[in-house]
């Protein structure tokens, strides 16, 4: 029997005495000494496990957590188990039902601690006649932590039922008595929304792609300034997660950013200055050089366990070798990419890129295509880089010409890179099958 509500909220200051008459009748209720924990909620950098309408917290008590994935609002609890550490994926759960589920809603993102809060809770346990546990009920009084002050916010004091499994239709009873007896009222939002908009976190708003508004006349500097300008925020969102290793996700966001960068100023260069953009393009080259071996690492580590399934267990034994060796490689150059990316260069890079998209153009410094509508030089750049891509594509007639290949599959991604940045100059009908192609 699902129990689909087991969190609800309490009136102000409830005596404990009180809520041990709202539970008691068959059952006896011993009730534990209050403990202090740390309760971290954790999630995907992009909140897929919230998205996913579920919640994963680790409580931390006695040298051990308990992780508890939950649905979101109702409480319902999917799994419970007692660890030593949180593992940062989802493949490196050993519980293979566990994993699966996991992995199923996380892929091959890093579970990173999103929030952290405080909690002195108070622990109910519902006894039979041999002092077997049938329930277990907290009263929680959590004050969450903004990240990097010491501001704590109190939130609402609530109680969660816990079934042991066997026992879901006692769990039901109890629900009914505290509801009606303790005149309980269901929570109308998840603790971790209520935390979330403590902290003025609203999941869900990144994006790697700029959020820009085109207009097809918009002259041209304007207008790339501003993709530059989106591309360059993504860049510095990303900047201390890749930094930091949290997540593989982080590095391909910001490296995705840099090549973008990259490939609208090289693409474009009429548009601006040259005696500035010369500097500027040297130093995001710079930047794509340290951060490319990382990436690539990150994306052999990745392939690894997939790859690895598919062959016996002798060959998979012989790979281990390999599989700690990117381990250790991966250590060592993320060591010295952040290094290079927290270094005064790549501070002054962004300050002074900062400045250069902010710029009035003078007269002096204006070019004929900085004037340009947007619309006219990207037509002429999209058309430029399918002409070369179908021109060379001619001329490769030996599918083992690798090299050939490999040059035709980067223009096939600039080509996709501009249609991507410019499709709000298009009909979304005529240039989403493009892209998707």
């Amino acid at each position: 029997m699902c129990i689909k509500q087991m969190i609800y909220n309490t009136p102000e200051n409830l005596p404990l005495r009180e809520l041990e008459i709202w539970l008691s009748g068959d059952l006896s209720v011993n009730i534990e000494p209050a403990v202090k924990l740390t309760r971290v909620y954790f999630d995907s950098f992009d909140w897929r496990l919230l998205r996913s309408g579920s919640v994963f917290e680790a409580s931390f008590k006695e040298g051990r957590y308990l992780l508890t994935w939950r649905e979101l609002l109702t409480g319902k609890v999917l799994i419970s188990r007692m660890m030593r550490k949180v593992p940062r994926f989802a493949r490196d759960f050993k519980a293979s039902g566990l994993r699966a589920q996991l992995q199923a809603v996380l892929g091959e993102r890093t579970l990173l601690p999103q929030v952290s809060v405080n909690s002195n809770t108070q622990t109910l346990s519902l006894q039979n006649a041999d002092q077997k546990t049938l329930v277990r009920v907290e009263l929680r009084q959590d004050n969450v932590l903004a990240p990097k002050t010491t501001d704590r916010f109190k939130l609402p004091t609530q109680i969660h039922l816990f079934p042991l499994r066997g026992y879901e239709s006692l769990c039901k009873k109890q629900l009914q008595q505290l509801t009606v007896k303790g005149r309980l009222e269901t929570i109308t939002e998840d603790p971790l929304i209520t935390a979330l908009n403590y902290l003025q976190i609203k999941p869900g708003q990144y994006s790697n792609q700029p959020d820009v508004q085109l207009t097809r006349d918009q002259a041209a500097h304007q207008a790339l300034s501003s993709i530059l300008r989106g591309f360059l925020q993504i860049l510095k969102q990303n900047l201390e997660g890749a930094c930091q290793d949290k997540d593989p996700e982080f590095l391909h966001d910001f490296l995705t950013a840099v090549r973008r960068i990259q490939c609208l100023l090289n693409r474009f260069s009429e548009v601006f200055p040259a005696q500035q953009i010369g500097l500027i393009q040297q130093d995001f080259i710079w930047i794509e050089q340290i951060a490319t071996p990382v990436r690539n690492i990150d994306i052999y580590l990745g392939l690894y366990d997939d790859f690895a399934a598919r062959l016996d267990r002798e060959h998979r034994t012989a790979l281990r070798s390999l599989h700690q060796y990117l381990k250790e490689l991966k250590n060592k150059q993320q060591r010295q990419m952040r290094v290079s990316l927290e270094s005064p260069r790549c501070s002054r890079l962004i300050t002074l890129f900062e400045q250069f998209l902010e710029q009035n153009l003078s007269d002096r410094q204006t070019s004929p295509a900085a004037t340009e509508p947007i619309l006219e030089l990207a037509n002429a750049s999209i058309a430029g880089l399918y002409r070369e891509l179908r021109d060379q594509g001619q001329e490769i007639a030996i599918t083992d010409q690798t090299d050939d290949l490999l040059e035709l599959h980067q223009i096939c991604k600039r080509l996709g890179y501009q249609m991507e940045i410019f499709r709000g100059l298009y009909s979304a009908k005529k240039i989403a099958p493009l892209i998707a192609h």
